[in-house]
């Protein structure tokens, strides 16, 4: 059975309900025992975005969505430490961390009830861009 604990669905909704907002397209979006590896540091979810290379800044503020939850939420400092390395190699300095993980947490703060709908969606399944799609039409999901 794929176990898929509430927070880790909660951290990985942030990371798409950002990039959404920032206009990425979703890929996929995986909670649970299929999450694996991300250079070689086992994961237990993640969220994979198409045309990062040209997106930078939105990369990075996507990615520091996931800093910016587990801190708004008192997460330990390790759960969103790979998060926080990814931001570190997209933007200058602790300054463009600071203010990555500060724009994340803005457009959480705006977008609460998409969270939840993301949120709850990650419970049940893993996600595809046609399953955010049908979600931000305020579709259910098919099976």
């Amino acid at each position: 059975m794929d176990v898929r604990p509430l927070d880790i669905a909660q951290h990985e909704a942030a990371h798409v309900v950002v990039g959404v907002a920032l206009g990425l397209r979703l890929r996929a979006a995986v909670v649970g025992a299929r999450a694996g590896r991300i250079d070689g540091v086992p994961v237990d979810g993640w969220a994979w975005f198409h045309g990062g290379a040209r997106r930078r800044e939105a990369i990075a503020v996507m990615t520091a969505a996931g800093v910016a939850w587990d801190r708004a939420v008192g997460a330990p400092a390790w759960r969103a430490s790979l998060d926080l390395r990814g931001v570190r190699e997209l933007t200058s300095g602790r300054h463009g961390v600071a203010t990555a993980i500060a724009c994340a947490a803005a457009v959480l703060s705006a977008r609460a009830a998409a969270h939840a709908r993301v949120t709850r969606a990650l419970l049940a399944r893993d996600l595809t861009g046609d399953d955010l799609a049908a979600i931000a039409r305020g579709e259910a999901l098919e099976d």
